[in-house]
C-alpha cells in the first residue's frame, strides 16, 4: 500500500484532505520589487506532475472528491541572496550556475515568489465503498430468494 493509499485510508468517510502543490512557471527572485533572477524548478515539478496524477487518479476513479482549488502566490523571504542560494541547494530545485554568484552576492533582502495550488478534497472512497458493497448484497440476496 502507497503512502496516498494509507493517507486516504486514514481519513475518516466525509473527511478532508488539502492538497498543496507547486505550479508552474519557475520560481522568481526579486530584489526591491525587480526580478533579478528565476529558479530552475523542472527537477520539483517532475516529482510534483507524479503527485498530482496520482491524485488526480483517485479522483477518476470516485475515492476522492475536489471541492474547491485555489491558485495563489507564495512568497519567501530571504534576508540576503546567500541565504536564498543555501535553501535552493537543499531543495529539488537549481540555480543555473551562472547565476549562483550574482545571487549569493546580494547584500540585502530578497523575495522568491511562485505559485501554488490548494485543492480541497473530500474523502469517499472506504465508506461509499461499503455502503454500496451492502446494498448490493442485500439486492443479490433479494434477487435469489424470489
Amino acid at each position: 500500500m502507497n503512502a496516498l493509499s494509507r493517507m486516504i485510508e486514514a481519513v475518516k468517510p466525509g473527511g478532508l484532505i488539502l492538497d498543496l502543490q507547486v505550479i508552474r512557471p519557475n520560481p522568481k527572485v526579486e530584489l526591491n520589487g525587480r526580478v533579478v533572477a528565476e529558479i530552475d524548478a523542472e527537477p520539483l515539478f517532475r516529482w510534483a506532475d507524479a503527485a498530482t496524477a496520482a491524485i488526480d487518479a483517485r479522483i477518476e476513479a470516485g475515492a476522492l472528491v475536489e471541492e474547491a482549488v485555489d491558485d495563489h502566490e507564495v512568497c519567501k523571504h530571504y534576508t540576503d541572496g546567500a541565504e536564498l542560494v543555501q535553501d535552493v541547494a537543499g531543495s529539488k530545485r537549481r540555480f543555473p550556475e551562472d547565476v549562483v554568484p550574482t545571487v549569493a552576492a546580494i547584500g540585502e533582502h530578497v523575495v522568491t515568489r511562485e505559485l501554488c495550488r490548494l485543492r480541497r478534497l473530500r474523502v469517499r472512497g472506504h465508506a461509499d465503498d461499503a455502503a454500496t458493497a451492502a446494498a448490493h448484497w442485500r439486492a443479490q440476496a433479494c434477487s435469489t430468494s424470489m
